[in-house]
Protein backbone atom coordinates (compact mmCIF):
# COMPACT_ATOMS: atom_id res chain seq x y z
CA UNK A 1 0.00 0.00 0.00
CA UNK A 2 1.46 3.60 -1.21
CA UNK A 3 0.35 6.44 0.59
CA UNK A 4 -0.22 10.25 -1.00
CA UNK A 5 -0.64 13.19 0.50
CA UNK A 6 -4.24 14.95 0.11
CA UNK A 7 -5.47 17.97 2.21
CA UNK A 8 -9.05 17.98 2.50
CA UNK A 9 -11.72 16.22 4.56
CA UNK A 10 -14.70 13.82 3.85
CA UNK A 11 -18.02 14.05 6.26
CA UNK A 12 -15.44 16.17 8.61
CA UNK A 13 -12.82 13.71 8.58
CA UNK A 14 -9.21 14.55 7.22
CA UNK A 15 -8.91 11.94 4.39
CA UNK A 16 -5.30 10.81 2.54
CA UNK A 17 -5.26 8.74 -0.38
CA UNK A 18 -3.77 5.23 -0.45
CA UNK A 19 -2.94 3.32 -3.08
CA UNK A 20 -3.84 -0.42 -2.43
CA UNK A 21 -2.04 -2.71 -4.87
CA UNK A 22 -2.62 -6.38 -5.71
CA UNK A 23 -0.49 -9.12 -7.87
CA UNK A 24 -3.02 -8.13 -10.51
CA UNK A 25 -4.65 -4.52 -10.12
CA UNK A 26 -4.48 -1.64 -8.15
CA UNK A 27 -6.84 1.00 -6.36
CA UNK A 28 -7.00 4.23 -5.16
CA UNK A 29 -8.84 4.08 -1.80
CA UNK A 30 -9.77 7.34 0.72
CA UNK A 31 -8.80 6.66 4.48
CA UNK A 32 -9.10 8.83 7.38
CA UNK A 33 -5.56 10.62 7.75
CA UNK A 34 -4.23 11.23 11.15
CA UNK A 35 -6.53 8.62 12.98
CA UNK A 36 -4.61 7.26 15.77
CA UNK A 37 -4.52 11.66 16.98
CA UNK A 38 -8.28 11.27 16.26
CA UNK A 39 -9.25 8.67 18.98
CA UNK A 40 -9.62 9.64 22.53
CA UNK A 41 -7.91 6.62 24.00
CA UNK A 42 -8.78 7.72 27.57
CA UNK A 43 -12.61 7.83 26.48
CA UNK A 44 -12.33 4.16 24.66
CA UNK A 45 -10.57 3.27 28.40
CA UNK A 46 -13.56 4.67 30.57
CA UNK A 47 -16.02 3.42 27.95
CA UNK A 48 -17.46 6.48 27.41
CA UNK A 49 -16.60 5.96 23.34
CA UNK A 50 -16.67 3.41 20.49
CA UNK A 51 -13.75 3.06 18.72
CA UNK A 52 -14.80 4.07 15.17
CA UNK A 53 -14.06 0.56 13.23
CA UNK A 54 -15.28 1.78 10.53
CA UNK A 55 -12.18 4.37 9.71
CA UNK A 56 -9.12 1.29 9.83
CA UNK A 57 -8.24 -0.15 6.48
CA UNK A 58 -8.05 -3.70 8.17
CA UNK A 59 -5.43 -6.25 6.84
CA UNK A 60 -8.55 -8.75 6.74
CA UNK A 61 -9.77 -6.51 4.22
CA UNK A 62 -6.85 -6.06 2.11
CA UNK A 63 -6.58 -9.73 2.12
CA UNK A 64 -9.87 -10.25 1.01
CA UNK A 65 -8.99 -7.64 -1.23
CA UNK A 66 -6.44 -9.28 -3.14
CA UNK A 67 -8.29 -12.69 -2.49
CA UNK A 68 -11.34 -11.27 -5.00
CA UNK A 69 -8.75 -9.47 -7.34
CA UNK A 70 -6.90 -13.11 -8.22
CA UNK A 71 -9.34 -15.19 -8.36
CA UNK A 72 -13.46 -14.56 -8.04
CA UNK A 73 -15.06 -13.41 -11.26
CA UNK A 74 -17.45 -11.11 -10.37
CA UNK A 75 -18.60 -9.85 -13.76
CA UNK A 76 -22.23 -9.47 -13.71
CA UNK A 77 -22.23 -10.43 -10.06
CA UNK A 78 -24.42 -8.68 -7.33
CA UNK A 79 -22.07 -8.48 -4.24
CA UNK A 80 -23.06 -7.51 -1.01
CA UNK A 81 -20.21 -5.77 1.46
CA UNK A 82 -21.67 -5.75 5.01
CA UNK A 83 -20.02 -3.58 7.81
CA UNK A 84 -18.22 -2.03 4.57
CA UNK A 85 -15.85 0.58 6.51
CA UNK A 86 -13.92 2.31 4.00
CA UNK A 87 -15.19 -0.78 1.22
CA UNK A 88 -11.87 -1.85 0.04
CA UNK A 89 -12.89 -5.60 -0.67
CA UNK A 90 -16.03 -4.07 -2.00
CA UNK A 91 -14.17 -1.74 -4.02
CA UNK A 92 -11.99 -4.51 -6.24
CA UNK A 93 -15.26 -6.01 -6.21
CA UNK A 94 -16.53 -3.37 -8.63
CA UNK A 95 -13.37 -2.88 -10.61
CA UNK A 96 -14.13 -6.67 -11.32
CA UNK A 97 -17.42 -6.05 -12.91
CA UNK A 98 -19.26 -6.63 -9.74
CA UNK A 99 -22.85 -4.99 -8.98
CA UNK A 100 -22.36 -3.86 -5.66
CA UNK A 101 -23.98 -2.47 -2.67
CA UNK A 102 -22.41 -0.69 0.21
CA UNK A 103 -23.83 -1.58 3.63
CA UNK A 104 -22.50 0.20 7.13
CA UNK A 105 -24.12 1.74 10.04
CA UNK A 106 -21.40 4.76 9.87
CA UNK A 107 -22.62 7.40 7.61
CA UNK A 108 -18.82 8.67 7.33
CA UNK A 109 -17.95 5.37 6.23
CA UNK A 110 -20.48 5.41 3.07
CA UNK A 111 -18.81 9.00 2.47
CA UNK A 112 -15.83 7.72 2.08
CA UNK A 113 -16.80 5.09 0.02
CA UNK A 114 -18.50 6.96 -2.49
CA UNK A 115 -15.16 9.10 -2.51
CA UNK A 116 -13.19 6.35 -3.52
CA UNK A 117 -15.68 4.84 -6.24
CA UNK A 118 -16.20 8.43 -8.10
CA UNK A 119 -11.95 8.62 -7.90
CA UNK A 120 -11.98 5.27 -9.46
CA UNK A 121 -14.73 5.55 -12.02
CA UNK A 122 -16.91 3.48 -10.22
CA UNK A 123 -20.75 2.85 -9.52
CA UNK A 124 -22.62 1.50 -6.81
CA UNK A 125 -25.27 1.81 -4.14
CA UNK A 126 -24.26 2.74 -0.56
CA UNK A 127 -26.98 1.66 2.32
CA UNK A 128 -26.27 3.49 5.79
CA UNK A 129 -28.20 0.06 7.64
CA UNK A 130 -27.90 -2.42 10.07
CA UNK A 131 -26.65 -5.38 7.98
CA UNK A 132 -29.11 -7.60 10.56
CA UNK A 133 -31.98 -5.75 8.86
CA UNK A 134 -31.49 -5.51 5.51
CA UNK A 135 -34.93 -5.92 3.00
CA UNK A 136 -35.76 -9.84 3.77
CA UNK A 137 -36.08 -10.43 -0.16
CA UNK A 138 -32.52 -9.15 -1.10
CA UNK A 139 -30.24 -11.90 -2.84
CA UNK A 140 -26.93 -11.67 -3.92
CA UNK A 141 -24.28 -14.19 -5.79
CA UNK A 142 -21.43 -13.00 -3.78
CA UNK A 143 -21.50 -11.63 -0.02
CA UNK A 144 -18.14 -10.13 1.40
CA UNK A 145 -17.75 -9.69 5.16
CA UNK A 146 -14.51 -8.51 5.95
CA UNK A 147 -13.51 -8.54 10.08
CA UNK A 148 -17.23 -7.77 10.99
CA UNK A 149 -16.92 -10.97 13.19
CA UNK A 150 -15.53 -8.82 16.76
CA UNK A 151 -18.35 -8.93 19.07
CA UNK A 152 -19.51 -12.90 20.09
CA UNK A 153 -23.03 -11.45 20.53
CA UNK A 154 -23.46 -10.91 16.69
CA UNK A 155 -21.95 -14.29 15.07
CA UNK A 156 -25.32 -15.80 14.77
CA UNK A 157 -27.05 -12.67 13.24
CA UNK A 158 -24.03 -12.71 11.25
CA UNK A 159 -24.36 -16.41 9.86
CA UNK A 160 -28.10 -15.58 9.93
CA UNK A 161 -27.39 -12.74 7.88
CA UNK A 162 -25.51 -14.76 5.04
CA UNK A 163 -27.69 -17.53 4.73
CA UNK A 164 -30.57 -15.44 4.39
CA UNK A 165 -29.37 -13.28 1.71
CA UNK A 166 -27.29 -15.56 -0.17
CA UNK A 167 -29.10 -16.60 -3.61
CA UNK A 168 -29.16 -20.57 -4.46
CA UNK A 169 -25.42 -21.22 -5.48
CA UNK A 170 -24.27 -18.24 -3.75
CA UNK A 171 -20.81 -17.62 -1.95
CA UNK A 172 -20.10 -15.56 1.26
CA UNK A 173 -16.28 -14.59 2.10
CA UNK A 174 -15.43 -13.89 5.37
CA UNK A 175 -12.11 -12.58 6.72
CA UNK A 176 -11.25 -12.82 10.12
CA UNK A 177 -8.38 -11.48 11.88
CA UNK A 178 -8.50 -13.41 15.07
CA UNK A 179 -9.01 -10.37 17.31
CA UNK A 180 -11.30 -12.45 19.23
CA UNK A 181 -12.50 -16.13 19.81
CA UNK A 182 -14.52 -17.02 16.30
CA UNK A 183 -14.87 -20.47 17.06
CA UNK A 184 -18.53 -20.08 17.84
CA UNK A 185 -19.41 -17.95 14.56
CA UNK A 186 -17.85 -20.98 12.38
CA UNK A 187 -20.34 -23.31 14.89
CA UNK A 188 -23.06 -20.36 13.86
CA UNK A 189 -22.34 -20.82 10.17
CA UNK A 190 -23.02 -24.36 10.27
CA UNK A 191 -26.55 -24.09 12.24
CA UNK A 192 -27.63 -21.94 9.34
CA UNK A 193 -26.89 -24.44 6.45
CA UNK A 194 -23.71 -23.19 5.44
CA UNK A 195 -21.27 -25.39 4.34
CA UNK A 196 -17.86 -23.92 4.54
CA UNK A 197 -13.85 -24.05 3.62
CA UNK A 198 -11.06 -22.01 5.14
CA UNK A 199 -7.36 -21.15 4.20
CA UNK A 200 -5.48 -19.38 6.45
CA UNK A 201 -3.03 -16.30 4.81
CA UNK A 202 -0.11 -14.54 6.70
CA UNK A 203 -0.14 -10.69 6.15
CA UNK A 204 1.98 -7.71 7.94
CA UNK A 205 0.46 -5.64 10.10
CA UNK A 206 2.13 -2.46 11.23
CA UNK A 207 5.22 -4.27 10.28
CA UNK A 208 4.15 -7.61 12.87
CA UNK A 209 3.57 -11.19 11.51
CA UNK A 210 -0.56 -11.17 11.01
CA UNK A 211 -2.60 -14.68 10.49
CA UNK A 212 -6.32 -13.92 8.37
CA UNK A 213 -8.40 -17.35 8.21
CA UNK A 214 -10.26 -16.35 4.63
CA UNK A 215 -13.02 -18.66 4.89
CA UNK A 216 -15.98 -18.99 1.76
CA UNK A 217 -19.75 -20.55 2.88
CA UNK A 218 -21.81 -21.46 0.59
CA UNK A 219 -25.78 -22.82 1.55
CA UNK A 220 -25.41 -26.31 2.17
CA UNK A 221 -27.32 -28.26 -1.33
CA UNK A 222 -29.99 -30.35 -0.16
CA UNK A 223 -30.74 -34.01 -0.92
CA UNK A 224 -33.77 -32.61 -3.59
CA UNK A 225 -31.43 -29.91 -5.07
CA UNK A 226 -28.54 -32.31 -5.84
CA UNK A 227 -30.94 -34.69 -7.67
Amino acid sequence: MRDACLHGAIAGYPATLAEVRSSTSAIRVYVVADLERLVDRAALLRGDAEPPYWAYLWTGSRCLAEYVARWVDLRGQRVLDIGCGLGLAGLVAAQRGGDVVFVDGALPALSFVRASLHLNGLAAVTVCADYRRLAADARFDCILAAEVAYEPETYDHLAATLARHLAPGGTAFIADGFRTDTRALYCALAAHGLTTRSLELRAAEEGRPARIRLTEAKPRQSAQDAS
